[in-house]
């Protein structure tokens, strides 16, 4: 490798590494596990999570190696110690927010813990952004870290020679343009990352994915950015759906993900992503070793009184992912829903704030049901949060344990719309948060 490191990145206009990652990759999702959504399982968004979370010991040990935002939080679900390192000071707080018990700044060739400190050391989408020349430092780190019996998981970016020469062979000018997409400085092909975890450790399993399956999203980013052969029809309909057929496509997407997990199905090389789990011991099974998916669901007990805090109550269609408005809040189109268990209770209280453009001239109308029986309804007319407490009829609490809250709204708006600089294009009306039973 002739270019190094700095080259590459200057380059490619690259200046400010963690800058740069902060930028890229910073969704503003909420991800603290409290807030994880049963149906989210199938997100293909949540794809490679959940292949780690099907993977991973309750009550283990998990180190992940550029956290960022904390992607993995789902895993205190399994009642893990979750530990994490980034570059980005921010991202690492976001990380800390997220739920991680411990995340740090600093540089993966010298992991700043002990020997054989975790049961799981695992990445998502960096060996890619390693210079060759750091791979063995890194691995050399993360086998030191790693207990006896531990295991190392990784969702490694990989190199389609098909598309692509190797760096070397790339022209100065196509060579920023390709680093300057992602930050990728070190893409191998499959066989090469193969060989690469094969001299640390005796056990390696390397496994294509993506091969079918991406967002639609990565379906169009690929085939813009990257050259990828997809059929172009095929592309201008992805881009002409709407944010809610997007995700309607991710879901089905990732279902077809999971099964071909679970089918434990043989993919052909992509070029594009490995799965990659290794160990010094006899290998696991390479997807769903220890699949324990219970704590993702809601369990029949009482739920606390602040449901939108406790993943025991069930948000239906209509919501939208949490997001730190602030506060942590749930944004909802039109019409949404929420199922939970309560003991009798005769107040709800919640906040609620709305971004939609002309308020004053075009109130927000609300309308709140319970069990289909209306509790309050009014008028939005004015920016800011909102606190809105409901008085519960007893023959409505009394007469069952189990709620369905609907709350249904007047209108909505397309931030896009509005504002042609966002891409945002999900239909919002109200953002709720601080939702409390008394």
């Amino acid at each position: 490798m002739e270019k190094t490191t700095v080259d590459l990145l200057k380059l490619a206009g690259i200046n400010d590494v963690a800058r740069f990652y902060l930028d890229r990759f910073f969704t503003g999702g909420v991800l603290d596990a409290r807030y994880f959504d049963a149906i989210d399982r199938f997100d293909m968004k949540f794809a490679r999570t959940m292949w780690i979370y099907d993977n991973v010991r309750r009550r283990s040990s998990v180190l992940d190696l550029g956290c960022g935002e904390g992607l993995l939080a789902l895993l205190k679900r399994k009642d893990v110690y979750l530990a994490g390192l980034d570059l980005s000071p921010d991202l690492v707080e976001m990380a800390r927010r997220n739920g991680y018990d411990l995340a740090s700044v600093g540089q993966l060739m010298e992991l700043p813990f002990p020997d054989a400190s975790f049961d799981y050391v695992v990445s998502l989408d960096v060996f890619g952004h390693l210079d060759f020349a750091d791979k063995d430092a890194v691995l050399a780190e993360i086998k030191r870290v790693l207990r006896t019996d531990g295991v190392t998981m990784h969702g490694i970016e990989s190199l389609d020679r098909n598309l692509h020469p190797d760096y070397n062979s790339t022209s100065p000018e196509e060579l920023a343009r390709f680093i300057a997409v992602d930050g990728h400085i070190g893409l191998e092909a499959d066989e090469d990352i193969a060989n690469r975890f094969n001299k640390f450790f005796s056990s390696v399993q390397v496994e294509p994915r993506y091969t079918l399956c991406l967002t639609a999203a990565e379906f169009i980013k690929q085939y813009d950015e990257y050259g990828a052969p997809f059929d172009r029809d095929f592309i201008d309909y992805l881009r002409g759906l709407s944010f809610d057929e997007q995700h309607a496509f991710d879901m089905a997407m990732g279902y077809v993900f999971g099964k071909i997990s679970d089918l434990n199905l043989k993919l052909p090389s992509s070029g594009l992503y490995v799965l990659v789990k290794a160990a010094n011991v006899a290998p696991e099974p390479f997807y769903n070793a220890h699949r324990d998916r219970h704590d993702l669901f809601s369990p029949s007990d009482i739920v606390p009184a602040e449901l939108d805090r406790d993943a025991r109550a069930e948000f239906g269609n209509g919501w939208y992912p949490a997001n730190h408005v602030p506060p942590i809040a749930r944004w909802m189109s039109g019409r949404s829903w929420l199922r939970f268990a309560a003991q009798p209770f005769s107040r709800l209280r919640l906040q609620l704030t709305t971004h939609i453009p002309e308020l004053r001239t075009s109130p927000m109308e609300l309308e709140f049901k319970l069990n289909g029986e209306r509790i309050g309804s009014l008028c939005l007319f004015e920016y800011g949060w909102l606190e809105v407490e409901m008085y519960v009829p007893q023959s409505v609490t009394r007469a069952t344990s189990t709620f369905r809250l609907q709350i249904l709204a007047k209108r909505t708006w397309q931030p896009s719309v509005a504002n042609p600089a966002s891409n945002d294009e999900r239909h919002l009306s109200i953002a709720v948060c601080n939702l409390e039973l008394s």
